[in-house]
């Protein structure tokens, strides 16, 4: 890489590539910054045993970086082509009225569709119909038919996706001459085309950028913008040079690196670096995991095989509600390699890896399912025959914050689970219909089921568009307010979900703020892309959808929720020995004055499905407070659970169990590791019993750190009498149904207590 340049891109995603071929088209001396690596032909992992086999990201700069940041799970590409390297091909354009408000001046449907077309006309994308090779994958034909079957078929589409459906079996130029072969139907669009039959972008833009003069550096990674006299510097680490740090200059940088990456690098440069301390205030703002949400099912009436064609070929469009309440999602089929057919059997109901275990944390998730998953990968492709898996994406409220965590400045996430319940709810009763449609039991993503983490593919935000610094960071073309010639062209600064496959909005924004660089740059006013003369308009499948007066029915298992809020209050001692002694810990805190508390309010997303669950897991959200841990002001919990009345060994004895994330002051992770034990010590005490946490302090997220400190909470009378008008009901207006919902939770909880305390007297 050349020391300076006239113009420097840092990432090759669907903001990076279509910067960096405009500006090399434009005439300008232009480096690009790809952290990952390149992918020719045949070159993608596929080394289904070894995870660390050029699979993930920390493990010599694999293909998938997955990162489970506190309260979302992170998926992101990290290769030459960033995210179109493992995307699903899916481009649909946000609709009209999204645009209606939180854009900034000059955004419209209307005013965005040429750049629409363009990228269209680049990508060269189709709907499976025009696939006439292969015919039309199983998978395919029984979601058209699941929507028919539930009344919705006015709401169903064929996306168009960017995928070469020409001949399988030659390699033929596409139309920038670049070599490709026709799709195989083999299913592998999200772990990397090793036939090229994907319109990648290292296939279309990125090729015409090195074919006008870019100069791409692979697996070198940015990691500090500091401006100078010319411009910006870039310090980036060379990991094909061993982990040496290089720098690179120009007077207009493109930060390009994914939603979550470009505000990660942003917020080091202002908090950490202090290189661009005037960046807004509403940087890491505005997150949006874009409504995402993942469930499967199992045992269908017809074999699916969801390995064979595209990833994606369908989408059902959902859209209930109005104004806040509304609710709008596309729900789409999937699909995935043959070869783990059996490492998603894992998640089948019908003994899956989770049904038997109680767990609690994510890290008992993740070793629930890593201890079997080396065995389930060697079960015959056949067992996955009769499975789907179902992506939804949707219109969440992009109320999240991207932020460091000091003194250490840890990537952290907020997100607010409870505001996007009734958006994960439909989504999630949405997918019981359709796995019912297709005579198969739905399950949900492991982290959701047990967690509620919920995991994005298409994350957004943090680096959001505005009409002014007090609003976003950057403005209306991207440029970063206070820093004349930085930019930020990728998911990061669109100010909120699109409910939609959000790469083909991305890409016409950078398509339309690139056009404004390069006019303002050059001083040319009317420069535009030399293939605008080519492109042509293209229908969107989703200008076709017809949504009936009122909206669209809502699912027909639209689970009802419940959620109290409570208090609890008491004293620990650092280090207690031993630490099972909880009574001899809180007396020595009540001597100390070493308070713990937290207020957390408990939600049962799906009341029926808790009490059924024989780990009867709830939501646990709040602030703890933990003397010599945290802030006086205390600490949110992230990914809290709660589990109410577990089986023991014991015939009369229930356990509730609380396990509640935190990060410390001192920017380390801890849990709040708490049990209730539920039984009769012979006084029956049923409020001492229901009332008292025994807690220890844990270093780490997992129940299997090392206790740190050990003591006993207390619900107080007060408090007591508060939680008890703190219930509600959620999913249903019905006061009927409420009425019900809340007796439903009453009777078993007055029950276990008849079963632990009445029962053992009973002659």
């Amino acid at each position: 890489m050349k020391p300076r340049y006239d113009a420097l891109v840092i990432g090759t995603g669907f903001g990076g590539a279509v910067a960096a071929c405009r500006l090399a088209q434009a005439g300008l001396a232009v480096g690009v910054i790809e952290r990952g690596r390149r992918y020719p032909k045949n070159s993608f992992p596929r080394n289904w045993n070894n995870p660390a086999d050029g699979w993930l990201w920390p493990i010599g700069q694999g293909l998938f970086d997955v990162k489970p940041i506190n309260e979302m799970m992170v998926v992101q590409g990290a290769g030459y082509g960033g995210g179109s390297l493992i995307y699903a091909n899916v481009h649909l354009r946000a609709p009209a009225d999204l645009f209606a408000a939180g854009w900034p001046a000059g955004y419209s449907r209307a005013a965005l569709d040429p750049y629409y077309d363009l990228v269209a006309w680049m990508l060269d994308i189709k709907p499976i119909t025009e696939s006439h090779h292969l015919g039309m994958p199983p998978k395919s034909v029984a979601m058209r038919e699941a929507a028919e079957q539930l009344g919705r078929a006015a709401q169903f589409c064929y996306p168009n996706i960017a995928v070469d459906f020409g001949d399988p079996d030659k390699e033929m130029p596409n139309r920038f001459g670049v070599s490709q072969q026709g799709c195989n139907y083999c299913g592998e669009c999200d772990i990397g085309c090793n036939r090229l039959a994907k319109n990648t972008l290292d296939l279309n833009y990125l090729a015409l950028a090195e074919r006008h003069g870019a100069e791409p550096s692979t697996q070198c990674e940015a990691i500090k913008i500091s401006p100078s006299a010319n411009g910006y510097i870039v310090t980036f680490i060379n990991h094909f040079a061993g982990v040496r740090e290089e720098t690179v200059e120009a007077p207009a940088v493109f930060l390009c690196a994914g939603a979550v990456n470009s505000t990660e690098l942003l917020l080091r440069c202002r908090d950490q670096y202090k290189t661009l301390t005037q960046l807004s205030n509403r940087l890491g703002h505005n997150y949006s995991g874009n409504g995402d949400f993942i469930a499967f099912a199992f045992d269908t009436a017809a074999q699916l095989e969801p390995w064979k064609g595209p990833t994606i070929t369908t989408g059902i469009v959902y859209d209930n509600g109005a104004g806040p309440a509304r609710n709008w999602f596309i729900f789409e089929e999937g699909g995935y390699p043959r070869e783990i057919a059996g490492l998603l059997q894992l998640l089948n109901p019908a003994g899956g890896a989770l049904t038997p275990t109680i767990t609690m944390t994510r890290a008992e998730v993740e070793r629930a399912l890593g201890a079997t998953g080396g065995a389930a990968l060697k079960q015959p492709f056949a067992v996955g025959n009769n499975s789907a898996v179902f992506l939804a994406m949707g219109r969440d409220r992009a109320n999240g914050r991207i932020k460091l965590v000091p003194p250490a400045y840890n990537l952290a996430v907020e997100w607010d689970v409870a505001g996007n319940l009734p958006l994960y709810d439909a989504e999630a009763g949405f997918s019981a219909d359709i796995a019912g449609a297709l005579g198969g039991k739905a399950a949900l993503n492991p982290f959701w089921q047990r967690l509620h983490m919920p995991a994005s593919v298409h994350n957004l935000g943090g680096c959001t568009m505005a009409d002014n610094a007090a609003a976003g960071v950057t403005n209306a073309h991207g440029e970063v307010y206070g820093y004349p010639g930085l930019y930020v062209f990728d998911g990061a600064i669109l100010p909120m979900a699109t409910g939609v496959n959000p790469s083909h909005t991305i890409a016409a924004v950078a398509e339309r703020n690139v056009e404004a660089a390069i006019r303002r740059i050059r001083g040319d006013p009317g420069w535009r892309a030399p293939e605008n003369a080519q492109a042509r308009p293209v229908i969107d499948p989703l200008a076709q959808i017809a949504i009936p007066p009122g909206g669209t029915a809502v699912p027909n298992t639209t689970p009802i929720g419940l959620s109290f809020t409570e208090t609890m209050k008491g004293f620990l001692d650092r280090g207690h020995n031993p630490p099972d002694d909880y009574t001899g810990a809180e007396r020595a805190g009540q001597l100390a004055n070493t308070i713990v508390d937290f207020t957390l309010t408990i939600t049962f997303p799906d009341l029926d499905a808790s009490l059924a669950d024989k780990a009867h897991g709830g939501i646990a959200d709040g602030v703890v407070r933990v003397a010599g841990f945290t802030a006086p002001a205390g600490a949110p919990v992230s990914n809290g659970v709660f589990n109410l009345f577990i089986d023991t060994s014991q015939v009369f004895e229930r356990k509730m169990l609380y396990a509640l994330p935190f990060t410390g002051a001192d920017g380390k992770p801890y849990l709040l590791d708490g049990f209730k034990e539920v039984k009769d010590n012979g006084s029956f005490d049923v409020w001492g019993a229901t009332s008292t946490l025994y807690t220890a302090i844990r270093a780490g997220h997992d129940r299997a750190g090392a206790v740190l400190a050990t003591g006993i909470m207390h619900i107080l009378i007060m408090d007591f009498m508060h939680q008890i008008g703190t219930f509600e009901i959620s999913g249903t207006n019905d006061p009927a149904k409420k009425a019900a919902a809340l007796s439903r939770f009453g009777d078993m909880f007055m029950g276990t207590l008849w079963d632990v305390f009445v029962k053992p007297r009973l002659p």
